[in-house]
């Protein structure tokens, strides 16, 4: 079983890639999700993938962070995908907020010739990196630190002056790692099979790959320069009864969100009752989306610092009482 970890800050675009990769790969994956908060939105979305050629499985690890508190349950739930599905590949999409070195070691003691890691990647918006970095400067440097590829999203109008500042601040952080700096749906057929390429020498990169990580995360642990912050400071808020009257109510929300006025919230998505439909929200990136869902069912989450749970719920409130629930 081959284990592919695809890692990035909250709202990178994580789960929109692994539906890309997905298409573009003749592969059948088993996909563990890691969600922050409770909700199964992402796995959704995902296992809304599948073809009539593509089977693609989704288990849901919900009972907490895989990189931290969860951390033995996360590598009996791998063993037990080993022993009774035993799929070619398994895709891991952690939450965005745990560090990947506390995965990859996690994961090393379970990494044999049967069970080996390929090269991890971490999906990187430009658009936010400098406010990502200066917010979130431990685990946004922890994920790059480890990466094995590093794949650009959402810069399909960043300038080249940007992209290049970006690929340049990546570089002082990670030497080695591959940095594809332009938009990964203009990647050919080559770039997405060697994401999930298999071949003899695996297990010596495999060796080789997890030395560097553990080099890489010691240095960047005691670098000068880099400002650490406790990453326990992030919290999140679940709602899972909410209804507005109208859309304009939830425009209104996010926009809020975006200013702060429910602190600083970095990742909010969710489906919920407006007016006589559900909704579908995502913000990430200072931008938001609203969208139709299939979903019959309310569930959000916010993810940031300095939440302020009392007024999220008192506003999601609204339109509740005139629906049913």
């Amino acid at each position: 079983m081959q284990i592919l970890i695809i890692s990035g800050f909250l709202g990178a675009g994580k789960t929109t890639f692994i539906k890309e990769l997905i298409k573009k790969t003749d592969k059948n994956p088993v996909i563990m999700e890691n969600e922050y908060g409770a909700n199964n939105l992402d796995s959704l979305e995902l296992q809304n993938t599948a073809t009539d050629s593509n089977e693609v499985k989704v288990l849901e690890f919900m009972e907490g962070c895989v990189c931290c508190t969860m951390k033995d349950s996360f590598v009996n739930s791998v063993l037990a995908i080993y022993s009774s599905l035993c799929p070619e590949y398994l895709i891991i999409e952690p939450t965005g907020v745990g560090k990947l070195s506390s995965i990859i070691e996690n994961l090393k003691p379970i990494l044999n010739t049967v069970i080996f890691m390929l090269e991890p990647v971490v999906i990187l918006s430009p658009l936010t990196f400098r406010q990502n970095m200066k917010q979130w400067p431990d685990l946004y440097t922890d994920q790059i630190a480890n990466a094995g590829k590093i794949v650009f999203s959402k810069c399909e109008n960043t300038s080249a002056e940007e992209l290049n500042y970006v690929v340049e601040q990546v570089r002082k952080i990670n030497k080695t790692a591959t940095i594809v700096s332009q938009h990964y749906t203009k990647m050919d057929d080559e770039f997405w099979n060697s994401l999930m390429e298999a071949g003899d020498e695996k297990i010596k990169e495999q060796d080789s790959y997890l030395r560097h990580s553990a080099d890489m995360s010691k240095e960047n642990n005691t670098s000068e320069g880099i400002p650490q912050t406790d990453t326990t400071n992030i919290s999140q808020v679940s709602i899972s009864c909410a209804g507005l009257h109208n859309p304009a109510q939830l425009v209104m929300l996010l926009e809020d969100c975006l200013r702060g006025s429910y602190g600083l919230i970095s990742r909010a998505k969710g489906t919920l009752w407006v007016g006589g439909e559900y909704l579908r929200f995502d913000l990430a990136d200072r931008m938001y989306a609203i969208t139709d869902t299939s979903a019959d069912n309310c569930q959000c989450v916010f993810i940031g610092k300095n939440l302020d749970e009392k007024k999220l719920n008192t506003y999601l409130s609204g339109g509740r009482r005139k629906i049913k629930l």
